[in-house]
């Protein structure tokens, strides 16, 4: 199996698990998991025939861990939007944890808190690079967020460790949240955020400051 047929596979399989089975022609059991002999039957209607060998290769090359295999069957670790019966296992968190997130929900997350929004638990990453990661894929300069995660727990949120670098917990109020990155942005009258403009280059010490002639021409001289 060749890699951009592995990654069309896993992310067909990823959609599949976490929120719309009736894509595949699926039926999942109360706690998310599938037949694996129905899941090779629904890749076989997509046109990608694979054979169980293949299958396994899919889950095991999967960077971050995202599936689970259970005898017979397989499941989505994390990520659903799906509600399940099921709930995950919870764990003690390290110190700290990260959030990335696109630069224009930064102002609603400081006020309302971290909230799963479309998915059943609020996805957090170990360490800033990681964070960073997961939010440049809708913000290419996301505001980082740390999470002062033992004290959170101790006030009640759960936290729950799953796959290779993530970490899911119910929702986490502002309180233990702190802004380690954040993109220059500033406020309209508005109250939307816009980028903050950049500040002009200077001119070299004793030289004049160029200036662009309006219209945005050069004037020529002859």
């Amino acid at each position: 199996m060749d890699e951009p047929t592995r990654v069309r596979c896993s992310k067909m399989l990823s959609m599949w698990l976490r929120h719309k089975p009736e894509r595949g022609g699926l039926t999942l059991s109360e706690q998310g998991w599938a037949a694996i002999t129905a899941i090779l039957e629904a890749f076989e209607k997509q046109g990608f025939p694979l054979s169980r060998p293949e299958f396994n290769t899919i889950i095991s090359m999967d960077p971050k861990a995202r599936f689970e295999v259970e005898r017979d069957r397989v499941r989505a670790r994390y990520g659903h939007s799906l509600e399940l019966e099921e709930l995950p296992h919870p764990g003690m968190p390290p110190a700290a944890l990260f959030h990335g997130t696109p630069k224009r929900y930064l102002a609603k997350i400081l006020e309302m808190g971290l909230r799963p929004m479309k998915r059943q638990f609020v996805h957090l990453s170990p360490d800033k690079k990681t964070a960073r990661e997961v939010g440049r894929r809708r913000d290419q300069e996301p505001a980082i967020l740390k999470i002062d995660a033992h004290l959170a727990h101790e006030a009640g949120v759960q936290f729950y460790p799953r796959g290779k670098g993530i970490w899911l917990s119910d929702p986490i109020p502002p309180g233990f949240l702190s802004v380690l990155e954040e993109a220059h942005i500033q406020t309209t009258n508005s109250g939307r955020e816009s980028e903050r403009p950049k500040t002009p280059r200077q001119a070299a010490p004793g030289k004049p400051r160029r200036r662009r002639p309006k219209g945005g021409f050069t004037k020529r001289t002859t």
